[in-house]
């Protein structure tokens, strides 16, 4: 303090001359109309470019908020797509958007970040910034806005452990989209661009490019949400099963936004297929 005390005082006389001069042109510009005009064009593209530096300082700084609001708008669009309830196109439309009722299932969606993921072993695993608090529980599926990403293995306050589909330990049923023929898509633990497709007769034809989806045949997954594309298909040795490879449709090396799927009436259906009802003699 005492150094910068010595520099002001050592160039007083510096320091009073540009202070009479800035008053001298705020005096100029200020009852000058023609000095005023002229100050102001000059001066308004530096304004201008500070402006929006600022402007994108700021933005950049509120991208993670912005990120946030997205994602449970999202999920509230995804959540009425999926509902088995009609929806208005929009506010001034008096046609309304029906769901076939007779399959369908009541989901909500739940956004969440991804905050840890590891796609290079053979079992792998993803962690999210959400858990009990905010409604999330083990078994619930998670997807991202291109199709199946794992389902909830471990739940604690504010964090969920999840498993990913690139985990040999974690079937999925699925649906060849064209024939309507049930399989599983299993991770073999290699590349984490591919799954199999197992359990499709060769009766089906499955051909390069067809789209594999979930079926209706779980109370996690909502029916048709992606899972990939077939890449190839062939019998087996013994002319059994079709040996089918898919590409998933998830780049499960660039995880950022999930959405957590809750099933309203998961524990109903759940119970309703875990009852064995006594048969009446």
């Amino acid at each position: 303090m005492g150094q910068l005390l010595s520099f002001l005082y050592r160039f007083r006389a510096f320091f009073t001359f540009l202070l009479f001069e800035l008053i001298c042109v705020w005096l100029i510009v200020r009852h000058n109309d023609y000095q005023r005009s002229s100050f102001s064009n000059a001066t308004a593209d530096v304004v201008g470019s500070v402006n929006e530096t600022s402007d994108n300082i700021a933005d950049y700084f509120s991208l993670k908020k912005v990120n946030k609001e997205l994602a449970a708008e999202n999920a509230r669009l995804r959540s009425l797509i999926l509902s088995e309830e009609t929806f208005p196109i929009d506010s001034l439309s008096q046609f309304l958007i029906e769901e076939d009722t007779t399959d369908s299932v009541h989901f909500e969606l739940i956004p969440a970040e991804v905050v840890r993921n590891s796609i290079r072993n053979v079992n792998n695993f993803f962690m999210l910034n959400k858990g009990s608090n905010d409604g999330i529980e083990a078994g619930m599926g998670v997807m991202n806005s291109l199709g199946v990403v794992g389902k909830i293995r471990d739940v604690r306050g504010n964090f969920a452990q999840g498993i990913s589909l690139l985990n040999t330990r974690n079937p999925i049923s699925a649906r060849h989209q064209i024939s309507g023929r049930m399989g599983t898509i299993l991770w073999e633990g290699t590349n984490p661009k591919y799954a199999q497709l197992q359990y499709l007769t060769p009766d089906v034809q499955v051909l390069p490019g067809d789209t594999i989806v979930t079926s209706s045949f779980n109370s996690i997954f909502p029916k048709d949400i992606m899972l990939g594309t077939v890449v190839s298909s062939a019998p087996d040795r013994n002319n059994t099963y079709l040996n089918i490879q898919v590409e998933l449709s998830v780049d499960f090396g660039s995880l950022s936004y999930v959405y957590v799927i809750k099933n309203i009436y998961k524990e109903e259906q759940d119970s309703l297929i875990n009852s064995t009802p006594m048969i009446q003699q």
